[in-house]
């Protein structure tokens, strides 16, 4: 949706705002398990004792299923949200997940056995799936084409200030001796999901979503809601009239089958590669046990490096979310690649130094921090605007679905693997430390390779103008516009 003028309207920033607020908890609810299965009275409730050493200790299945499992409930959640979003609106998505995330949430904190805690996370799950089918859709439908990237890159940035909030608290109750010390991080996730019910309603409808539904008179109400006061009425409905011919052409486009003609096969293939890729790289090992790894290595307070990661990260999407429309999306993910992989490389190389090297050791943190901000830098947030952008209208819920199942299992495979690959002294198992690095890394090396050759160049076009970069020639090979078209096209646009 394009208008003239600076102005943004209190409607379009209060959507958007409440919108990033039930993002942020799905860090909140993240970071909260990775911080409380590394406290002591976390294993002591789920864990076993062991005589010889006075310890509890969680076993490593359970650790993996801990981690791992939730991908399933997540990946249900896609699809659950994904039907509710594309047949009830986003609203009404947003809604029903947060009725549902109060439930999940009791079940966590109530829980006191093995199977109640694993079942519990698994179906919390299903509520950040649907946040993961709705929130970034929502927000790029709803986004002006200049500006797009950095409000989409917010949804990021909110996970990761929610992982900072929760990482803080959990530092601070982690001494406590007895079962408080991780039920108040996890009773806190009851408090974002209250207060997003309690305003959902007050915020429009997505303009693009009632129109391919055929519903304009909604459709041209819900976007004078999002323009900005000072815009005229004249052109309010030019732009309403322009952007209803782009989703009429698209409404042709519905069936699953679509997805891989000649004209869409490309583009669902990069956005599902990009999913792959984004977890390839062991975001995950260094999400989910990055507090663990640390712990591992006996060399620096874990809580305070999970703490500062997130800082890190933090910084590094504000970077992103500044440049992303002035540098535009291939710029930054080629850097974020190139820093990975360099971060990886380096870890596996401090991971074979001896293991009483406190100098590698703490080179290992470093290096798992690096990882983080270039991470969180490019292919963190930049894969969700991707992936909202590059579909078809019609096709976008469909899309995701095959992207962000491919998405969850890459992420279970890394999750559950972790555990047998960190645990020295189980049977059958090994310890890799650092070393992991080379693993990763090399997945990082193939993720620049990928992104140089086949991630397009999106900024400041709108949604419906994207289609023009994978017309099909009669000759059959997608014409995609060059970067000379491309500013002079933006150039046009800009000064009409």
């Amino acid at each position: 949706m394009a208008w003239k003028g600076n102005s943004i309207s209190p409607t379009l920033l209060f959507t958007t705002g409440l919108l990033v607020l039930s993002a942020f908890n799905y860090g909140f609810s993240d970071q909260a398990f990775s911080s409380g299965q590394a406290m002591d009275s976390f294993a002591r409730q789920f864990g076993v004792y062991h005589p010889k050493t006075d310890t509890w200790k969680v076993k490593p299945l359970f650790t993996s299923l801990f981690n791992s499992l939730k991908a399933g409930g997540q990946l249900i959640g896609v699809f659950i949200g994904g039907y509710v979003s594309n047949t009830y609106g986003r609203r009404m998505c947003v809604f029903s997940m947060n009725v549902y995330a109060l439930g999940s949430a009791a079940v966590l904190i109530s829980s006191t056995t093995v199977a109640q805690i694993q079942a519990g996370r698994v179906l919390h799950y299903v509520y950040l799936g649907m946040q993961l089918a709705v929130i970034p859709t929502a927000l790029t439908e709803l986004a002006p084409a200049q500006v797009r990237g950095g409000i989409c890159v917010l949804y990021w940035l909110s996970i990761k200030v929610g992982g900072l909030v929760v990482t803080s608290i959990a530092r601070g109750t982690s001494s406590i001796q007895t079962d408080a010390a991780w039920r108040i991080p996890f009773g806190l996730i009851l408090v974002v999901p209250s207060i997003v019910l309690s305003l959902i309603w007050f915020t429009p409808e997505s303009p693009r979503w009632l129109l391919l539904r055929d519903r304009h008179a909604e459709a041209l109400e819900s976007l004078v809601r999002l323009r900005p006061k000072d815009a005229s009425k004249e052109q309010t409905e030019a732009d309403f009239q322009d952007l209803s011919d782009k989703v009429a052409v698209q409404l042709q486009k519905k069936q699953f089958r679509d997805l891989f003609t000649r004209q869409n096969r490309r583009r669902t293939f990069i956005v599902v590669a990009c999913n792959f890729f984004q977890q390839a790289t062991g975001q995950a090992f260094a999400s989910q046990y990055g507090t663990l790894f640390v712990k591992q290595l006996k060399s620096i307070n874990p809580f305070s490096v999970t703490l500062g990661i997130n800082a890190i990260d933090i910084g590094a999407i504000c970077v992103s979310a500044l440049s992303i429309d002035k540098v535009g999306r291939r710029a930054l993910f080629h850097v974020s690649s190139s820093f990975q992989t360099i971060a990886l490389m380096t870890m596996g190389g401090l991971g074979t130094a001896d293991s009483s090297d406190m100098d590698a050791k703490k080179g290992i943190v470093a290096m798992l921090m690096l990882f983080s901000f270039s991470w969180s830098l490019g292919w963190a947030p930049l894969v969700y605007v991707l992936g909202a952008e590059l579909p078809a209208s019609p096709l976008r819920e469909k899309t995701l679905q095959i992207a962000y199942t491919v998405k969850l299992v890459t992420e279970f495979a890394v999750t559950f693997s972790y555990p047998y690959l960190e645990t020295a002294d189980t049977p059958h198992h090994v310890y890799l430390g650092g070393k992991l690095g080379f693993i990763y890394g090399s997945l990082s090396a193939v993720a620049f390779v990928f992104g140089w050759f086949f991630i397009p160049e999106t900024r400041r076009l709108e949604l419906e103008d994207i289609d023009k970069k994978f017309v099909l020639p009669k000759e059959g090979v997608v014409a995609l516009e060059t970067a000379a078209d491309k500013e002079v096209n933006i150039e046009e646009r800009t000064t009409e």
